[in-house]
């Protein structure tokens, strides 16, 4: 049975669903460790892609998982919205202890989750939040993908934060014209 990770009332989750509201869980800081398990939850692998884009529900800005913030990522035992990882690196959430034990037993590496394996959680995640139009994964069709990478926050706040090169729009300036 799949265990959720990180699904707070703000998000508009039912209480079932729901960890209650994330101000409450707000620490001042996190696990020792909490850089390595921002990086597994990084790298988890893709449920759902939703196209919306959304913002720090306490603070109001922009962050790095802004884009497609309430996709769905696993492990193959835990599912969390993609944006958790901001939330853990930011805001410092508590984990369930399972959950860091099972981290650091892998060694804070996300294990393979392909084909065969894959199926059985997508359609566990498609019943557990009640998703009939959709019906179960055909398990021949997933194919490994690519590693990828993640911007860590650093660089997410540089990259926003850049300035714009000279000139309008970022364009060099005109040469001048020669007067024949």
């Amino acid at each position: 049975m799949l265990r959720l990770l990180g699904f707070f009332d703000d998000f508009g989750h039912s209480g079932v669903v729901a960890a209650g509201p994330l101000a409450a869980q707000v620490q001042a800081s996190g696990e020792s460790d909490e850089a390595e398990i921002v990086e597994y939850l990084d790298v988890g692998h893709r449920l759902t892609h939703f196209m919306e884009a959304g913002v720090d529900v306490l603070t109001g800005e922009a962050h790095r998982h802004t884009s497609g913030c309430s996709s769905l990522v696993t492990d193959g035992m835990w599912v969390w919205r993609a944006d958790f990882a901001h939330y853990l690196e930011v805001h410092h959430v508590p984990l369930p202890g399972d959950f860091v034990a099972r981290v650091r037993g892998l060694g804070h590496q996300m294990p393979d989750l392909v084909g065969a394996d894959f199926a059985p959680v997508f359609d566990e995640v498609v019943l557990g939040f009640g998703w009939t139009h959709v019906g179960p994964w055909d398990a021949e069709s997933v194919l490994r993908p690519p590693p990828r990478a993640v911007l860590t926050r650093a660089e997410f706040v540089s990259r926003a934060r850049r300035e714009r090169p000279a000139g309008p729009w970022g364009k060099a300036p005109r040469k001048p014209r020669l007067n024949r």
